[in-house]
């Protein structure tokens, strides 16, 4: 409301010595409702990038998960070598053989990850892309009807509410 105040301020001191007066209850309400409708527009536009990147964080859970399971597979056989045998000749036997075993499993479980990486990175880059171009619409809306809305306070203000004019247009 203090901005509406400054407003009220400048365009006073603009019009003729405090004349039509009228014209800030004409457009007052049309440049809050200006402001309000630019605050739901943005709104949405962040509501929708966060139900974006909820649907890719769903849409990935099951390989994430996927690819957890097959890095417990992968090291699990190799914590276990400790624990099977005091001897350490035989723990060292038994990494170098389960090692040979899963680095086939690892080197998949790398490539797996870094091609998923890709994915759901692009994935953000798009709903990133498409949350910038609602914003960057919200605000020329909100900018373009702002000042239109403002611009017609400053021309009652200096001329008088005209019987002629539709406000909204």
């Amino acid at each position: 409301m203090s901005e509406d105040l400054k407003l009220m301020e400048l365009m006073m001191y603009q019009s003729k010595s405090g004349e039509n007066m009228e014209c800030f209850s004409v457009y007052l309400p049309i440049l809050q409702e200006v402001d309000t409708q630019y605050k739901i527009d943005y709104t949405k536009c962040w509501t929708d990038r966060q139900s974006g990147a909820s649907a890719i964080e769903e849409r990935y859970s099951e390989p994430r998960s996927n690819l957890s399971s097959t890095a417990y597979d992968i090291c699990g056989p190799l914590l276990q070598c400790e624990q099977k045998d005091s001897e350490t000749q035989s723990v060292f036997e038994c990494y170098e053989k389960v090692g040979t075993e899963k680095s086939t499993p690892l080197n998949n479980l790398t490539l797996d990850g870094a091609q998923l990486a890709r994915e759901i990175a692009e994935d953000f880059r798009r709903i990133d892309i498409i949350a910038d171009a609602c914003y960057a619409e919200s605000y020329r809306t909100y900018s373009n009807d702002r000042n239109d809305a403002q611009a017609k306070l400053e021309d009652c203000l200096a001329n008088g509410i005209s019987n002629t004019k539709d406000p909204f247009n």
